[in-house]
């Protein structure tokens, strides 16, 4: 069987799912009208919701005015919390089960390889590190998509080929359904009216083209491939080859050293965001949103 998507019918309204108390908490936040800093950093753990409130703003920008590109208080205010409110509410239907998608490791790998983007950036200075925390939580929302959209189908699927090397998943996922999930998150992207070259990036950064090819977006590509490897090993505390780390830190003029040193801030930050991810996070007050936090700080300072 060979499920394309819809990717017109996904674009024009179909709600990707988040954790219902998630999306609970976020509600209620509004409903208490905190300050836009302290919900757009509780916002900004969340592919989903993340991409939906994008593409709300974006939405109204003039053409050829300058785009957003990440969540942040003047976003929000500009949204207006009636807005947010319809944003955050839970979908009537629940979505069905997809087998052998593990939500929970969705969740903590895209946020730790938005916490890595982001370490990253700042060590590198390819891009604003904000842009790059965004495309790292949102590389893999593709998946997310697959498995809301077929849930049996892509169940099978991950069954058959979810261990496998990234590159066959990649290509049995675009023979069965026309876009593989890379593919589709740039698709997603695009339609919530994100920049061209963040797009292309996130398409492409499980196999970056050669360095040196196509400019600035190989470097993005390939300091996504690093963060994507980075969250890899954040979920393994650490343990695991380094191979393809290397790899693309290689590319990008980084040594061992520098990578280890990347590795341990990225994975500092994702640990003060992780507990964010689980239901009684919703019960402790707010983080601050505006605080330097002291990993991205500090690696900034140590490759300048």
């Amino acid at each position: 069987m060979n499920a394309h998507i819809d990717l017109a019918s996904l674009l024009g309204g179909a709600i990707l799912p988040s954790p219902a108390w998630r999306r609970h908490w976020l509600a209620t936040l509004c409903q208490q009208q905190v300050a836009f800093d302290e919900l757009a950093e509780q916002l900004g753990c969340d592919p989903a919701l993340t991409g939906k409130v994008i593409g709300l703003a974006n939405a109204a920008v003039p053409a050829g005015e300058r785009v957003h590109v990440a969540v942040d208080a003047a976003m929000l205010a500009a949204i207006g919390l009636p807005a947010l409110r319809q944003a955050f509410a839970i979908p009537a239907l629940p979505a069905a089960t997809c087998a052998h998608f593990d939500e929970q490791r969705f969740w903590s790998h895209s946020l730790a390889m938005a916490c890595a983007a982001r370490v990253t950036g700042d060590a590198l200075q390819l891009a604003p590190a904000k842009e790059l925390y965004t495309c790292g939580l949102l590389a893999n929302i593709g998946q997310l998509a697959l498995a809301m959209l077929h849930p049996q189908a892509y169940g099978q699927l991950l069954g058959q080929h979810g261990g496998a090397a990234r590159a066959l998943l990649l290509c049995e996922e675009a023979r069965r359904f026309g876009h593989h999930q890379l593919a589709l998150s740039a698709s997603l992207m695009r339609g919530w009216g994100m920049p061209d070259i963040l797009c292309d990036a996130v398409r492409c950064h499980a196999a970056p083209p050669g360095f040196g090819q196509a400019g600035r977006m190989t470097e993005l590509a390939w300091l996504l491939k690093l963060a994507s490897s980075f969250a890899d090993l954040i979920l393994r505390n650490g343990v695991g080859p380094r191979g393809p780390a290397m790899a693309a830190a290689r590319v990008l003029g980084l040594d061992a050293e520098h990578l280890e040193t990347l590795l341990r801030h990225s994975n500092a930050e994702w640990s003060e965001w992780r507990e964010i991810l689980e239901p009684q996070a919703h019960l402790a007050l707010c983080r601050t949103g505006t605080r330097v936090r002291p990993a991205a700080r500090q690696v900034f300072s140590e490759f300048i």
